[in-house]
């Protein structure tokens, strides 16, 4: 047992050390400035593709206003619901797509960084970086799925007895899936980002960290807007745009500190 906790301590140091290091003065704000350019192309191409699946735009907007807060999916939705989108395939769809890849191609980096690689091929980033994305829109719309799915599936029962219970197994499920079906996608993400082969095994307790934080962060932050921040007094409209900016730093760091962790499992490992 003092054999596991001596260990366990050890470990904590570790991380706390990796937590401390230069790197994660920086990675973080480089990671959410590319996130923030890849936010909006990322959703406009998951709304064509879930168009494509006859999803429909409440379902997206419930979708985002479920995982933004508040003044953050303001900004998306002004942007997506505008007149001036237009769902065809064509010179906008491919740019966004440029543009997104720049997105995964900043946690390449930022893991090639905290890893300490440096004869990475950056070709084959750039081609991981598009694979990365593709994993990560796929994720999106499995999330938008899933209630058009559920509620299909529930329309089988309208007549059955057991509708109700049906129901109630569907609800208490359905968000334990979808932190599970995040924690797998960050967990391949994890995996598959540094230039190196990293065990799967290795990212088991950054992808947990990141899950569970990144939930937790974006509830207290939507709790802190709701009742507390006043920006809009100060900064007006301007107000939604920065709340963006912020919150997309701290999922950004969030997921930086995933990849830490990683690190630190994978060297305490070797």
């Amino acid at each position: 047992m003092k054999k596991l906790e001596k260990q366990f301590k050890s470990y904590i140091k570790k991380v706390w050390k990796a937590f401390n290091k230069m790197e994660m003065r920086i990675l973080p704000g480089n990671v959410a400035f590319f996130f923030v350019l890849a936010l909006i192309p990322i959703l406009t191409i998951t709304i064509f593709i879930a168009t494509c699946f006859s999803i429909s735009m409440n379902t997206i907007v419930d979708f985002i206003n479920e995982i933004f807060p508040g003044e953050a999916s303001s900004v998306i939705m002004d942007f997506i619901s505008g007149k001036g989108f237009d769902t065809s395939v064509g010179t906008f769809n491919i740019i966004a797509f440029v543009v997104a890849s720049n997105g995964t191609y900043a946690v390449i980096n930022a893991s090639n960084t905290l890893y300490k690689i440096t004869d990475s091929d950056k070709l084959k980033d750039r081609v991981k970086s598009i694979t990365l994305l593709m994993i990560l829109l796929m994720l999106i719309v499995f999330l938008l799925l899933v209630p058009v799915l559920g509620g299909w599936f529930l329309s089988l029962f309208e007549s059955s007895n057991i509708v109700n219970n049906i129901i109630l197994v569907y609800k208490i499920v359905k968000w334990p899936f979808t932190f599970f079906m995040i924690f797998a996608t960050l967990k391949l993400i994890y995996t598959i980002a540094p230039g190196k082969r990293i065990p799967s095994s290795s990212t088991t307790y950054g992808a947990l960290f990141t899950t569970f934080f990144w939930t937790l962060a974006t509830a207290i932050f939507s709790y802190y807007l709701r009742y507390f921040a006043n920006y809009n007094i100060i900064y007006g409209n301007l107000s939604s745009i920065i709340i963006l900016m912020i919150w997309v730093y701290i999922i950004s760091y969030v997921f930086v500190m995933g990849i830490a962790i990683n690190s630190v499992t994978l060297n305490d490992k070797s």
